[in-house]
């Protein structure tokens, strides 16, 4: 294993540059202090108890900053400290106190050396007869952004800013939903996740095909992994396994500044597993209502004896019918190695792959009748027995990154994605005017897609006079395509009170063949400022340079061509009242190109987003349970809408509003009492329309939702391990689309979930809908309904080795 001590001659570089590095940027504030790191040695006790003002921040900034300030020689290797943070320093303390509170739970200490430096090294592990044997799962001593979580709160995020940030230091709204809390409430989709976290809804399904969210009022069928986007033309090509799913962060509002093209309510980050340093291996085995069937398995296996080189392998199987009355199962079979190689302290490599194929019913839902729901049972189904939609994709993604010394760092990472999907289908079109005969027709459909990008940053922690900063700087360049054969043929109708099945399609006419194509390349730049004690400063711009390229061909071939270039700008500013609460203010913008032109030929603009929000962060309970509450107003500009001048064309004067106050909290209530819950107020609405009257509320989105979910683990005597979960998921009224034409109640589901667990396995039984309450879970038209599941029960069996 390589040493923790730096040798003679990196020790010597690390002062150089160091000392170089604060001298300049002393001198151009101005300073007149002497630089300790590099000076003249002098003993730790030695030193006299002095002021401090050093804001909380990377732990080897924070570290350099004390040492410049108390006169003390200091050295240590950058990648000791990658990874970690510390508290503010501020107040009067001898160098000793001031060294113990910067180290406190970071698993380092500082030794002696000769001549009277000091060097930083990892704390020695205790004696095994000394303390009760303690098994570490992990490659972090303590949370990382990128890692798992401990219990239901998470403390850090990678997602709102890029890189390993403080939740509470951070001026926007982030959720993270932990594994831990999609284990206990034994969700299998990735929509049950999201609905933990506040003003956050699921979507359309497409189908029965793919995942898609409204957040903050706006839908969006974008998602992201490990901050990479999902195709944008049209998503991830299917369902979200969560096999490979280590924690869901929902950023809420205008991501562009970091994430380029997407929609304005936010984005859904999926954090995915990552190698372990020790031997694990877990399977899993559900089953369920519905003839569900689920095999899992997570195995991590290190290559040498210090787990620098490991392999990490989620594999799952899943088979399952459903409560709709569907003609056949569905199946999907999802695999994802990731390798993780340290080839040294500084430098970290990690290579995966993901393959899915998926085979499923095409379904759109149930029907609007008048001004609601048909009032059919929620199990009947509108297709056929030859509707289905089969998927076959995979993914590739690598991260690069190299500590060039204690204030930088290179990150390289890149993927490629590519997917390939049949889709042969009964489509409703729509009720007759006796309210019971649906129109169908038959679509036969084949998409090719595939997706590449590379981004390039660079990270620097450094300090001007009292002032620190993280920065960021970074490229990305990418390119997404998707070309679709559609073809589509006449259908008998069917009775949605009395159906009879098995009607075929006619003849298929000439297929419509579309290529779509997105190219991009951008450049951004990210300061997150310490100013003083208790504010910080975020902020960042982005400039996307697009092109959008649609190729339709079916008489004859049409070519409309895109051009987009824009700045994403955020600001964001906190202020810690005390150590236990904070006030933060954003402002943020996001675009996302359009395809198409209006009746006189000209390309669309680029649709915009537009977000101002305020809120409140604390921690209470000793720092055990977090809360965010948080305000905003969020516009969507350059919305098409109908042309009245010329029928059959659209025009770019739409805008639609939404504003609301949210409520999140997490964490640990008491002795083995956990609890998330949200709450949110929404109001969605049109606000500029050529097609729908201005006020309209925005379709599937709720004024009033909320959730509520706690667990309780016995943690002694001879029950220990044994817990159960209870919980409520609400939601208000909604809209069924956009004319305000029809509309779906609210409802409450409970949900409930009992488990024990010992060293070696975990057993749990879940039940959803606890009540078996029939509710529509997401609406999007007249055509698309989406019912929730009635009472469902599921059993695991984990087993860990």
């Amino acid at each position: 294993m390589p040493s923790s001590q730096p040798r003679p001659t990196e020790r010597r570089f690390n002062h150089t540059v160091r000392a170089a590095l604060l001298g300049s940027s002393l001198a151009a504030a101005g300073g007149t202090g002497s630089l300790a790191y590099g000076a003249e040695a002098q003993a730790l006790d030695a030193i006299a108890a002095k002021p401090y003002n050093i804001p909380s921040g990377p732990l080897g900034r924070t570290l350099a900053d004390f040492a410049a300030g108390a006169g003390l020689a200091l050295s240590f290797e950058p990648g000791l400290t990658q990874g970690l943070s510390s508290p503010a320093l501020a107040g009067t303390y001898s160098a000793r106190e001031a060294v113990t509170r910067l180290l406190a739970d970071s698993g380092l200490d500082i030794v002696e050396s000769p001549g009277g430096s000091y060097t930083l090294v990892r704390q020695p592990q205790p004696d095994a007869q000394e303390l009760p044997a303690v098994t570490v799962t992990g490659t972090e001593i303590r949370e990382s952004a990128y890692g798992p979580v401990e219990g239901y709160r998470a403390e850090r995020t990678g997602t709102a800013t890029k890189t390993d940030t403080p939740i509470r230091g951070t001026p926007a709204a982030i959720q993270v939903v932990p594994k831990q809390v999609i284990e206990d409430q034994q969700a299998t989709r990735i929509t049950d996740v999201i609905q933990n976290v506040s003003s956050v809804r699921p979507g359309s399904s497409f189908g029965n095909r793919a995942d898609s969210f409204i957040v903050r009022g706006f839908s969006s069928f974008l998602s992201a992994r490990d901050g990479f986007l999902s195709n944008q033309l049209f998503g991830d090509p299917g369902f979200i396994d969560l096999a490979s799913v280590e924690r869901v962060e929902v950023l809420k509002g205008p991501a562009s500044v970091l994430y380029g093209l997407g929609d304005p309510g936010g984005l859904v980050n999926i954090v995915t597993k990552r190698p372990l340093s020790e031997a694990q291996y877990k399977l899993r085995g559900q089953a369920g209502s519905y003839d569900f069937y689920r095999a899992e398995a997570d195995l991590s296996q290190p290559f040498n004896a210090d787990g620098t080189l490991a392999l990490r392998v989620n594999a799952a199987y899943q088979h399952w019918d459903s409560f709709r009355d569907f003609f056949k199962r569905s199946r999907r079979v999802f695999v994802a190695p990731v390798l993780g190689w340290q080839p040294s302290e500084s430098t970290k490599v990690l290579v995966d792959f993901e393959y899915v194929d998926q085979e499923l019913p095409f379904d759109r839902g149930l029907v609007a009748s008048g001004k609601g729901v048909a009032n059919v049972p929620i199990s009947r189904y509108f297709g056929e027995d030859f509707s289905t939609f089969d998927l076959n994709g995979y993914q590739s993604r690598y991260i690069i990154e190299h500590q060039l010394n204690a204030t930088w760092m290179l990150r390289h990472t890149g993927r490629y994605q590519e997917s390939e999907a049949d889709r042969f289908s009964a489509d409703p079109r729509g009720l007759r005017a006796d309210n019971r005969t649906l129109n169908r027709r038959a679509t036969d459909q084949h998409d090719d897609a595939d997706q590449w990008t590379l981004q390039l940053d660079a990270i620097g922690d450094f300090t001007d006079a009292a002032i620190g900063h993280k920065l960021l700087l970074g490229v990305e360049a990418g390119t997404a395509r998707k070309d679709v054969r559609l073809a589509t043929a006449s259908l008998a109708a069917i009775d949605i009170f009395d159906p009879v099945y098995g009607a075929r399609p006619g003849v298929f006419g000439d297929p419509t063949l579309t290529d779509q194509e997105i190219e991009y390349i951008a450049g951004y730049v990210q300061d997150q400022i310490w100013l003083g004690e208790r504010w910080k400063l975020l902020l960042g711009l982005r400039y996307d340079d697009t092109t959008q390229t649609t190729v339709t061909t079916t008489n004859r071939t049409t070519k409309v061509e895109n051009d987009a270039r824009r700045f994403s700008p955020r600001a964001g500013l906190m202020y810690d009242v005390a150590d236990w609460v904070s006030l933060y203010a954003s402002y943020s913008k996001s675009f996302k190109p359009v395809a198409g032109t209006t009746f006189d030929g000209a390309p669309f603009d680029p649709e915009t987003g537009e977000q101002v929000e305020a809120g409140i962060k604390t921690e209470f309970l000793d720092g055990r349970v977090g809360a965010t509450l948080a305000w905003y107003e969020l516009k969507r500009q350059n919305v098409t809408t109908a042309d009245p001048a010329n029928t059959g064309f659209s025009m770019q004067t739409g805008e639609q509003r939404s504003r609301g106050v949210e409520l999140d909290v997490t964490g640990n209530i008491g002795s083995g009492w956990n609890l998330i819950g949200s709450a949110a107020y929404t109001d969605a609405e049109v606000t500029k329309d050529n097609t729908f009257t201005p006020g309209n509320r925005i379709q599937g989105v709720p004024q009033v939702s909320g959730s509520l979910w706690v667990t309780h683990e016995i943690q002694d005597g001879d029950w220990k391990g044994l817990g159960f979960g209870a919980g409520v998921f609400a939601a208000g009224e909604r809209e069924g689309d956009l004319a305000n034409s029809f509309q779906v109640p609210g409802y409450v589901r409970a949900d409930a979930s009992l488990f024990y667990r010992s060293k070696h396995w975990r057993v749990t039984v879940g039940l959803k809908n606890l009540l078996d309450k029939e509710y529509i879970e997401s609406p999007v038209s007249r055509t698309e309904v989406y019912p929730g599941a009635p009472l469902t029960v599921l059993g695991t069996l984990e087993l860990t080795f």
